[in-house]
């Protein structure tokens, strides 16, 4: 065989191995793409009126409130005692929350809903105070789902 018709051979070689590293990569990168981006999101806005805060789903996802994990911190400090939702009667909470953040509640909370929740005045600090921020965050799977400030 001449080094002619070794060169067609060669070449031919090369360039499937390239094709199939360069298609491993794509594959690779298309499975990491659809692995990403697991936890839901959401648009969640915040209104507070002494020390009840009413969250509001705008849009996005629905959440699932057995899944979640909420942290709510004033003025950039988090609340000693934070809401394990949904909940009934917790330390550092007054009442029952309403909407998906109450265990009789259907635990989808779906863009139009609202949950609101109240802390507790003399079991729960720091106290938000007129003019205070109330931080309002909201994990699944700690992952950060929405974030949301009065």
């Amino acid at each position: 065989m001449s080094r002619r018709a070794v060169a067609p051979v060669v070449g031919v070689v090369l360039l499937v191995g390239v094709t199939v590293v360069l298609a491993t990569i794509v594959g690779a990168f298309a499975i990491g793409i659809g692995d990403s981006g697991t936890a839901p999101e959401a648009a969640i806005t915040a209104d507070r009126d002494g020390n009840e805060l009413t969250l509001t789903h705008h849009s996005g996802d629905a959440l699932d409130v057995t899944e979640l994990t909420v942290r709510i911190s004033v003025d950039g400090e988090p609340l000693e005692k934070q809401p394990d939702v949904p909940f009934v009667g917790t330390d550092g909470f007054n009442g029952t929350p309403s909407g998906p953040f109450n265990p009789e509640s259907d635990p989808q909370w779906t863009a139009g809903e609202t949950a609101s929740l109240t802390i507790a005045s003399t079991t729960n600090a720091p106290q938000p105070t007129a003019g205070s921020q109330v931080t309002v965050k909201i994990y699944s799977e700690n992952e950060p789902v929405a974030t949301a400030r009065t």
